[in-house]
C-alpha cells in the first residue's frame, strides 16, 4: 500500500504499527490533464497554427458533413468546413468539382486555441 493512502499511524502495547487509511481518500482527485481531455489519438493529433489561432487536427476521425477541416489545396494549409460535395471556406466561398479532388483532407479539427492576450505589445 502506498503512505499517500494513510493519514496517521499509532502503535499497540505489543509494539505492532496500526495504519488507519484515510477518511479523505475517495474526496481525492487527479491533477487536470489536457491531453487526457483533448487528444484522444495522440499518434494521429497534430497542432495547426493559422491565421492567429491554433488548432488541433485529429487525423484518425473520419470527418462526415458539418466537421471543422484542415485541408490542403495547392501546397497551402486552410481551414474550412465540410459539406456533402463541397468544403465551405471562411469566407463562404464553396470548394466543390475539380478543386476538390485537388484537395487533401488533413483532419478534423477537434479544438480551437484562440489567443485572448497579445504578450508581444510595447510595455507602458
Amino acid at each position: 500500500m502506498s503512505p499517500a493512502n494513510f493519514c496517521f499511524i499509532t502503535q499497540t502495547t505489543e509494539g505492532a504499527n496500526i495504519r488507519f487509511p484515510s477518511p479523505a481518500t475517495d474526496y481525492v482527485e487527479r491533477c487536470l490533464c489536457l491531453n487526457e481531455l483533448f487528444i484522444h489519438h495522440p499518434l494521429a493529433t497534430s497542432l495547426l497554427e493559422h491565421e492567429e489561432q491554433s488548432y488541433l487536427v485529429d487525423a484518425a476521425i473520419t470527418p462526415v458533413s458539418g466537421d471543422y477541416i484542415a485541408y490542403e489545396l495547392f501546397g497551402e494549409v486552410k481551414v474550412g468546413r465540410i459539406m456533402v460535395r463541397a468544403i465551405i471556406t471562411p469566407d463562404g466561398e464553396a470548394l466543390e468539382g475539380e478543386v476538390l479532388n485537388q484537395t487533401t483532407i488533413l483532419g478534423c479539427i477537434t479544438l480551437t486555441i484562440t489567443t485572448l492576450y497579445d504578450f508581444t505589445g510595447p510595455v507602458i
